[in-house]
This record gives structure tokens, C-alpha cells and sequence, in this order.
């Protein structure tokens, strides 16, 4: 028998703070079909075609497991698919969509999600593990959790994402109905592998970036702890390698109105901070002065690179910090 359970409005999954994930849960292929045409629409407009996946199994032994649940994303805009795989016919659709070479995939820890589609003759054709692209650097831990890359990138309430449901509820993936608990588990899941990868590349206005610099963009944002959760990105032009860098009027950071920043900056050159000169000029713009011109020949950047910049505070002091790929 088939379904379709809609969660939006004021039924719709809370994921952290006002935002709110429109959800449709079926086993329906033509209801299928409806949801990843939209997807398709988007994408198709999109230059890094990105979908959030995860998969939640059957309670077969591990040895024979299968997938029951598939979660996919594309983004906050649009609805979170849920297909119950245990309980739907064979999707022709769904099984070209995951085969679509022009989108990227992004999941974490994939490698028991790909034996389990191998097990029902499944795969996704560009398939990108964020536990091993994108780790944190210098980390305590050798790979990150999904809940941790999620509470550094997205929003704090994720470091405890997997506490959100218990062990029993683990093993009931292919019985339906499924609660509120199991979808809102399975969303914020499906949301979460996406986000980092795609709602944190924050762009700014006409930059385009190469795929290498987009990739290298990414495991800077993976530092815990530091910054904004979008940053500046600006590719740099000869007139800001001069004696000042004047920063665009859309950059807000709250500090008096002149006075000393340290810069430290990650380049071909290496690490290197140096202390330079600071004032909010009468447009609210900041402007990098005194130390940004020996700051720029010291570490040897160049027009045409492609600049992120981190803001904040560490006691007393204000930091910028700079990485240009």
C-alpha cells in the first residue's frame, strides 16, 4: 500500500533555532518522481549540484542489512525527502537520480552505506565521504562525528544530534508508520550532511570560483571555533594590495572605532600574523591601514587570489584571520 506524509507549515521538522524543513516521507514512485523533478529544476541552476544523503537500515543481521529509509536534501529552501526503500517497488527514477553523474552526493562515513545499496544492486555515482574530505585540521580526534562537523559549521544544537533517539529506535527503521521521532531524526540527518558542504559556502556577489579553490574553501571553513559561520570571500585586486584594504560596507563587526587588529594569515608562504592599524570610516566600512602593505609582501599575495577572512575576538585583542586559495 502506498503513502505520502507531508510535514510542513506548523507540522513542519524544526531543525535548530527558526529553521524549519518541509518534509515528505513516501514510498509512492510517482510522488518520487514529482519531488526529484524539483530537485532537477534546481540544481540544474545550481553550479555545484549538491544533495545531502543518508541511509538508515534494516534490523537484519549486519551481514545481510539492507537500506529501509533514504534521506535526501537539498537544501532549507526546498522539501527533505524521505523514501521508504523496505516497504516501495522498484524506482526507476530514484535509481537514475542516484546514478546522475552531475550531482555530487555528499554523506558521512559512506562506506556501509555503499554495501548496503551494492546489496539491492544500488549505487551513487559520485558519492563524497565529508568525515574523510573535509576533517577538522589539526583535530583530536582523527575523524569528526556528523554531529561535531555539524555543531562547528551549522549550529551547536547538532553535538548532540545522536543522543536525540535511542538504540531500540534504531532498529525499527522499517516499521511503519514511523514516529515524529524516527522523521525528525532522519531529516536533521539528511539536512545535516548537506549543510556544511553547500549552506556554508556563503559567496560573495559575482565570485566565481574554480572547483580546486571551492574545495580548498572548505577545509578551511572546517576550523572549530573561529569566525563567523559565513565568511568573507573576496578575490583580490591590485588596488587592495596597496597601502590600505578597505573591506565592504556589508562586513559588520562590532569594535571601537579605530585601533590595532592582529592579522594572521595561512598562505604558499606559510603561517604569519602581524599587528596592524584599523578605522571605521563614515560609510561603516573597515579599513586595514598602517602594517597591510608589509603584511601583503610578507606573505606574497597576489591579484586574482581569492581571499577569506575570518573575524574574531580572543580576549581582548581582534583577529583577522586570512586565507587566500
Amino acid at each position: 500500500m502506498t503513502f505520502t506524509d507531508e510535514y510542513k507549515g506548523d507540522n513542519a521538522v524544526e531543525a535548530h533555532g527558526n529553521t524549519k524543513l518541509h518534509v515528505i516521507h513516501t514510498n509512492n514512485k510517482k510522488q518520487m518522481a514529482i519531488t526529484l523533478a524539483q530537485y532537477e529544476r534546481h540544481l540544474s541552476l545550481q553550479r555545484h549540484k549538491i544533495i545531502g544523503i543518508d541511509l538508515e537500515y534494516n534490523n537484519d543481521p549486519e551481514a545481510t542489512q539492507k537500506p529501509a529509509l533514504c534521506q535526501l536534501s537539498i537544501g532549507k529552501s526546498h522539501p527533505v525527502l524521505l523514501f521508504q526503500m523496505s516497504d516501495s517497488e522498484r524506482c526507476t527514477v530514484f535509481d537514475n537520480f542516484l546514478a546522475d553523474p552531475r550531482y555530487t552526493f555528499a554523506g558521512f562515513s559512506i562506506d556501509g552505506d555503499k554495501t548496503r545499496l551494492e546489496r539491492v544492486k544500488l549505487e551513487v555515482a559520485n558519492f563524497v565521504d565529508i568525515q574523510k574530505e573535509w576533517r577538522v585540521p589539526e583535530a583530536t580526534k582523527p575523524l569528526y562525528s556528523l554531529g561535531d562537523v555539524s555543531g562547528v559549521l551549522i549550529d551547536d544544537y547538532y553535538n548532540n544530534m545522536k543522543k536525540k533517539i535511542t538504540d531500540d529506535e534504531h532498529q525499527r527503521w522499517a516499521i511503519l508508520p514511523l514516529s515524529r521521532r524516527h522523521i525528525e531524526y532522519a531529516v536533521k540527518d539528511a539536512y545535516a550532511a548537506m549543510a556544511p558542504v553547500a549552506d556554508t559556502c556563503v559567496y560573495a556577489e559575482g565570485l566565481q570560483l574554480t572547483n580546486t579553490e571551492w574545495r580548498s574553501m572548505l577545509g578551511c571553513l572546517m576550523i572549530a571555533n573561529r569566525g563567523f559561520r559565513a565568511p568573507l570571500l573576496h578575490r583580490l585586486r591590485t588596488a587592495d594590495l596597496q597601502e590600505s584594504w578597505k573591506l565592504p560596507s556589508t562586513i559588520k563587526f562590532h569594535a571601537p572605532s579605530s585601533g590595532k587588529l592582529t592579522l594572521e594569515t595561512e598562505h604558499k608562504n606559510g603561517y604569519g600574523d602581524m599587528e596592524v592599524d584599523y578605522h571605521i570610516d563614515s560609510e561603516d566600512c573597515i579599513n586595514i591601514t598602517t602594517g597591510w602593505k608589509d603584511f601583503v609582501s610578507q606573505n606574497g599575495f597576489e591579484a586574482g587570489e581569492v581571499a577569506m577572512v575570518f573575524f574574531y575576538k580572543e580576549e581582548d585583542s581582534i583577529k583577522f584571520k586570512i586565507f587566500t586559495i
